[in-house]
């Protein structure tokens, strides 16, 4: 518990990243050490600012910290670092891993594949549907899912994670732990700490900075087991995590798309790159060297979806663009009631997603 408070003094100090700690960790040896030690040996650490040398060299009170680390564990946050067991493994074996998180519901699993799912933030329908359903099959095969709660490819994958009995996402932020951004992405947020956690390396109360996100791809991908990359444009912020994941020595897949759509252009590059075609979830689970949970694939047969007459009519006509109920029944020659009872009966079954008002379309 001591280590863990001189720890958390040690990562919230402004200015002390994880090359200046382990720079300290090297002349000191332990956090306690940095602490309490001769002061004087901190001429011997040339990467050390004097902003930094006063902020070591007059550190909180012990107390306090203490206090400020019980007050946030109230708050249901949690602090763990690198010296500790319950550190994630897989992040640990990266270059640039944090020297600390904080967190509220859990870590991932040890023992469990995890796949990180990025991709556009301003991602068609098609892709946040091929997201959301790569989620569902991500957890249903017992795989958890990691992405980073943006809106578009991210959020629709972890949505995809959440609608699985038992599955479990994780979301890492580029802000403060307690802080849900982008705001309207609260509800799935909350649920993740029941059902995962969200994760960040950054104090309470940080603000989400622009270069903040591009950092914490990182994380992302050091998480994983392999990143799956849909719908990423030229540029796109999730190429970073796709790099950073190539770097660690991590699977890349992606999605493919047509080569004139320039929503695609920057997974199809990576393909370019060597890296792996997905068209189903046996891609990802081929390339992680995991085997299809026969059982999945049984249980779903056995709960096909029996449409009852008018329901087939309107599925037959719906696409992924999203279709207005007045088109559907101008199409189908029902009424509108019809239509309507048709239209929520498959939205009951997951079948169709409403994409607008009065819009609907195909879930993938």
């Amino acid at each position: 518990m001591e280590e863990r408070v001189y720890a958390f003094w040690l990562h919230t100090l402004h200015g002390i990243g994880l090359r200046k700690a382990s720079a300290l960790l090297q002349v000191y040896d332990t956090v306690e050490n940095i602490y309490h030690g001769n002061k004087n040996r901190l001429s011997d650490i040339p990467c050390l600012n004097e902003k930094d040398k006063e902020n070591l060299v007059h550190p909180a009170p012990i107390k306090n910290l203490k206090d400020e680390l019980d007050a946030l564990e109230k708050r249901g946050i949690r602090f763990c670092w690198m010296g500790q067991e319950d550190y994630p493994v897989k992040l640990r074996e990266i270059p640039d891993a944090p020297f600390g998180l904080f967190y509220r519901g859990h870590l991932p699993l040890q023992n469990r594949p995890v796949v990180a799912v990025v991709g556009g933030r301003n991602a068609s329908h098609e892709s946040r549907e091929i997201a959301r359903s790569f989620g569902r099959q991500l957890a249903e095969n017992g795989i958890s899912v990691v992405s980073g709660l943006a809106q578009g490819v991210d959020i629709s994958a972890q949505r995809g994670a959440l609608e699985i009995p038992g599955g479990r996402t994780y979301a890492v932020l580029g802000n403060g732990i307690d802080i849900c951004f982008p705001r309207q992405h609260i509800e799935p947020f909350m649920q993740m700490q029941q059902k995962g956690g969200v994760i960040s390396e950054y104090p309470p109360g940080t603000p989400g900075l622009a270069g903040n996100f591009a950092f914490r791809n990182r994380i992302i991908s050091g998480l994983s087991d392999g990143v799956l990359v849909i719908g990423a444009r030229e540029g796109s912020g999730s190429l970073i995590t796709a790099e950073c994941a190539l770097e660690q020595g991590r699977e890349v897949f992606v999605v493919p798309g047509k080569i004139t759509d320039t929503a695609y252009a920057g997974g199809n590059k990576l393909l370019k790159s060597g890296a792996a075609v997905v068209t189903d979830i046996q891609d990802i689970l081929d390339g992680l060297g995991l085997f299809l949970d026969d059982n999945v694939s049984s249980r779903k047969k056995k709960n096909k979806v029996m449409l009852e007459t008018t329901e087939k009519m309107v599925y037959a006509i719906l696409g992924f663009d999203g279709i207005h109920i007045s088109e559907i029944v101008g199409r189908t020659g029902i009424t509108v009631p019809d239509a309507m009872e048709a239209l929520l009966s498959l939205e009951r079954k997951q079948l169709i997603v409403m994409v607008g008002q009065h819009y609907y379309a195909l879930r993938l």
